[in-house]
């Protein structure tokens, strides 16, 4: 009787080491995935501080006042020369773009999002951000190259 009470016991710490080296496995290659995950993915404030100024691959230039300069200094294809050197609006300074209230800003609705886009500079010769997608893309049938902002100015107004 006892061998039987051995045998099930060895089978039963059998089971628990399996139990927990499989954990431990899951463990580490979810820590694993979400650590490329993190490297791969811009942070969360990238579109405020960075990918909202300036279209992608233009350079930002510093401030003009109250706008944010942008230039082509890659020398992309562009169909038209305007596109070369662009001022557009910068994120009025009691809001912000990305989710969670950072430093006690306000987050800009998707309606005040939407037409923030749609906001010209003052600087003159200049384009919204929606306008410089669709007229400073590579050829006139193709649309410029702007993460995080394509996607709302090619959808319908938020209601």
């Amino acid at each position: 009787m006892s061998v039987i009470i051995n045998i099930l016991a060895a089978i039963g710490l059998i089971v628990l080491i399996s139990y927990f080296v499989y954990y431990l496995y899951t463990y580490f290659q979810h820590k694993k995935v979400k650590t490329m995950m993190a490297e791969m993915n811009p942070p969360q404030d990238y579109l405020q501080n960075v990918g909202i100024n300036c279209p992608d691959y233009w350079v930002n230039m510093g401030k003009v006042g109250d706008d944010i300069q942008c230039k082509n200094s890659f020398n992309i294809n562009v169909n038209n020369d305007k596109c070369n050197n662009v001022y557009f609006p910068s994120i009025p300074k009691d809001k912000t773009w990305v989710y969670g209230n950072p430093n006690g800003l306000k987050t800009l609705s998707d309606s005040e999002k939407y037409n923030f886009l749609k906001t010209k500079s003052i600087q003159p010769n200049s384009y919204s951000r929606c306008e410089w997608i669709n007229n400073c893309g590579p050829s006139l049938s193709v649309q410029g190259v702007w993460q995080g902002v394509t996607e709302i100015c090619n959808a319908p107004p938020p209601s």
